[in-house]
């Protein structure tokens, strides 16, 4: 392991080499982060461009996971945040020939009584599927940087979830595995969290990066009347990592323009 002067925090990215977790990555160099960023292709253009490492690898396995956090340790001697980043629902459905849902509209995201999707339809491997990559991947990650994270003294993870966490919908059939995600990251935070990390979920909605999956009217039901861009995710997963939110922990922080709006806490 390296010796290592240098007091500049250091984070793991995976799933960095585009979309939300790429801002992420251009957000935390702004802030003088040194990153690890993973994904299946390396990530060598956003290292490139925040001075980052690449890593290759895949969330779903031990061994990459393990690769990125060796990396974070041999090259910058510590490290003080992790984040999860991987891909969609449809990605995994798209793994199983699935017909194309319709369109997200204004009334398929407010219970529309008329909208059908037969949810029995999808066969139970790619439940499987999607249970491991959106919930057992980012515990995969928690537990190859957690002691690390112990040892940094400000250790935060943050994984990316959805807005299926808060109101499962039936246009995203699968989302209810972010309820499960949620659940660890609560009990997580509830474990180490007097030994000094945090642990904490951020929730997107309809956001640019997913845009073609979206009906036109997509907005109509949103307060701020947009999609969300990539860079606002970034910041707010800035903000999470940070010593700014350091009495923030097993929370979902939800960013979705007003799209969810529950009184409950």
């Amino acid at each position: 392991m390296k010796s290592d002067t240098d007091d500049r925090p250091v984070a793991i990215i995976t799933g960095a080499s585009g979309g939300l977790c790429s801002a992420t990555a251009r957000a935390l160099a702004a802030r003088d982060y040194r990153l690890v960023l993973m994904s299946r292709s390396g990530c060598a253009e956003i290292a490139a461009e925040t001075g980052g490492v690449g890593v290759a690898g895949s969330v779903l396995n031990d061994e990459d996971v393990g690769l990125a956090v060796e990396t974070a340790i041999d090259r910058f001697g510590r490290l003080d945040a992790a984040i999860f980043g991987t891909g969609r629902h449809s990605d995994v459905l798209k793994n199983y020939a699935m017909p194309e849902p319709p369109g997200v509209t204004r009334d398929s995201l407010a219970y529309d009584p008329d909208y059908r999707r037969e949810i029995f339809d999808i066969p139970w491997p790619a439940w499987h599927d999607d249970y491991e990559m959106m919930v057992v991947a980012p515990m995969r990650l928690a537990r190859a940087a957690l002691p690390h994270l112990l040892k940094s003294g400000r250790g935060a993870f943050v994984a990316i979830s959805g807005i299926e966490a808060g109101q499962p919908r039936a246009p995203f059939p699968l989302g209810p595995t972010r309820l499960a995600l949620q659940g660890f990251i609560k009990l997580l935070a509830d474990r180490y969290g007097r030994n000094g990390v945090r642990f904490n979920a951020i929730a997107p909605g309809l956001m640019e990066s997913g845009a073609n999956e979206f009906h036109p009217d997509w907005a109509s039901d949103i307060p701020l009347g947009r999609i969300g861009r990539s860079a606002e995710i970034g910041e707010a997963i800035a903000f999470l990592v940070s010593d700014a939110a350091s009495y923030i922990t097993g929370q979902c922080l939800t960013v979705d323009g007003g799209l969810n709006r529950s009184l409950g806490l």
